[in-house]
């Protein structure tokens, strides 16, 4: 099937699925002519793909359907005549006027989540233009890591520096959790490449500058390759992730792939494989307004983080040292398990049976 794609392609999250979206369909066959968004970052073993991905729309069918991998205000732009469809990747439950012009304009939705799939139908999307096509984890960089090596216990957290993903609760958690006699660290990579100069510093310092500060690792440069972050995860015993919402979360599902024990928000789009089996949730009791005076001003809502919130949070990772500690700690199987469900060509061949439909 012939399939025009427009998509960023590098290593932020979308550029990430963008990528693995075009591999997938290349693998099963398909033809995907490739209009890409921004400039292409991609890993070596993927350039020859990708080359062959471009070169194809100098070719492209223009009766074709065209795929726009993109936010939900930026869905309009398409390829040729054939059906125009979407694949967001949002976090709040409420559109703006905006938004919602571009969801409608869209003769099929994808969306990685049942959690998205009703977000739509409650903001009047027909559900029949709706399909759930599940991201995947690239399991030949996210391998099992069964072994936890003694010492420190290691937290990491990986996600671009933003209230949304509890950057500003978790200082505070990590330094009620311990004292300076425990053997913790706490490794971030949260670059943000969409902040003004200075505005991620501040943020590094409020970790640098805390009581724990010492034990306290701030990664400032994006890692270049997956392969990069696969590394870094492999270090780490346990992945916290207390955000607000998300639309997915690719760090957390990575990590569960690899076996890693995880702490996570029970919200939004990450429930498509969170169980009290798999990861140590923390349970939310309300939504409220989302706000953040940067990027979210209200549209819609998102989970409230308050003090039971922290104290969950706390705990949670007191335990997890507790068992790292004793040696009672073992790899997440389950986590792993649920995983090997999500892969990239099963995301391909969901999109690839909607649009043959």
């Amino acid at each position: 099937m012939d399939i025009n794609v427009t998509a960023p392609i590098n290593s932020l999250g979308y550029g990430i699925v963008g990528l693995n979206v075009v591999a997938g369909l290349d693998r099963l066959g398909h033809r995907p002519a490739l209009w890409p968004i921004g400039e292409v970052e991609a890993p070596e073993e993927q350039h020859e793909m990708l080359r062959r991905a471009i070169a194809q729309k100098d070719l492209f069918d223009s009766r074709a359907p065209s795929l726009r991998i993109s936010i939900q205000s930026d869905l309009a732009q398409h390829v040729g005549r054939g059906p125009h469809c979407g694949l967001p990747i949002f976090e709040l439950n409420r559109f703006n006027a905006l938004e919602k012009r571009h969801l409608d304009a869209q003769d099929l939705l994808f969306v990685p989540s049942k959690w998205a799939k009703r977000v739509l139908v409650d903001n009047g999307i027909p559900e029949a233009r709706i399909h759930i096509a599940r991201f995947g984890v690239d399991h030949d960089i996210f391998r099992l890591t069964e072994r936890i090596e003694p010492g420190a216990t290691v937290f990491l957290n990986v996600g671009k520096w933003e209230v949304r993903k509890g950057h500003d609760v978790l200082a505070e958690a990590f330094n009620s959790a311990f004292t300076r006699r425990d053997d913790v660290r706490l490794i971030l990579l949260t670059p943000n490449p969409f902040h003004a100069e200075g505005e991620s510093r501040e943020w590094a310092d409020v970790y640098r500058t805390s009581s724990l500060g010492d034990k306290i690792e701030v990664i400032e440069e994006r890692l270049p390759t997956q392969r990069g972050v696969a590394e870094l995860m492999a270090r780490a015993d346990c992945g916290v992730f207390p955000y607000r919402a998300e639309g997915w979360n690719l760090d957390l599902a990575e990590m569960m792939a690899m076996a890693k024990n995880v702490i996570a928000t029970n919200y939004s789009a990450p429930t498509e494989y969170l169980t009290p089996a798999n990861a140590r949730l923390i349970e939310i009791e309300r939504l409220v307004e989302a706000g953040d005076g940067k990027w979210f001003y209200g549209q819609g809502e998102w989970a409230d983080f308050g003090d039971a919130q922290v104290e969950q949070l706390v705990a949670h990772m007191r335990e997890v040292h507790r068992l790292k500690q004793s040696g009672e700690l073992r790899p997440n199987i389950a986590g792993h398990r649920t995983m090997a469900e999500f892969s990239w060509d099963a995301t391909a061949r969901c999109i690839a049976a909607a649009l043959a439909a």
